[in-house]
């Protein structure tokens, strides 16, 4: 035996619009990302491995999109550096990934963000 439920809108255009409100103001914190993003490439810069300078000048930010934040360190050698390279005597210096394990505040900041914008919309139901 199954059960059935009937839902009548009074006003659907409304509440499929309050739903969008809810979804983009919850799922897409994209101030709080970048906000975190750009604090964490401060550390990533100050951190780069210091040979000539060109690695802490080429680390960029790429916009939040989703719930992702990327940094992005522009130069061919990056990946090299930074994973290392051990059959060309390369040791690994993984300075980006260190950096961003080793300060977590940004990011808990932009999950605060976040738990903020739930309670927000739970408080309006």
């Amino acid at each position: 035996m199954a059960d059935a439920i009937t839902v009548d809108f009074k006003n659907k255009a409304a509440f499929d619009a309050a739903l969008a409100h809810m979804r983009d103001d919850v799922t897409a914190p994209t101030d709080a990302l970048n906000a975190a993003g750009r604090e964490l490439l401060q550390a990533t810069e100050a951190a780069a491995p210091r040979a000539t300078g060109r690695m802490a000048g080429a680390s960029r930010l790429l916009p939040a999109s989703g719930k992702q934040v990327r940094l992005m360190v522009d130069t061919p050698y990056a990946a090299v550096i930074h994973w290392g390279w051990p059959g060309h005597g390369i040791r690994r210096r993984p300075w980006v990934v260190a950096t961003w394990l080793r300060n977590p505040a940004p990011m808990a900041k932009a999950t605060d963000a976040q738990q903020s914008a739930i309670d927000k919309q739970a408080a309006r139901t």
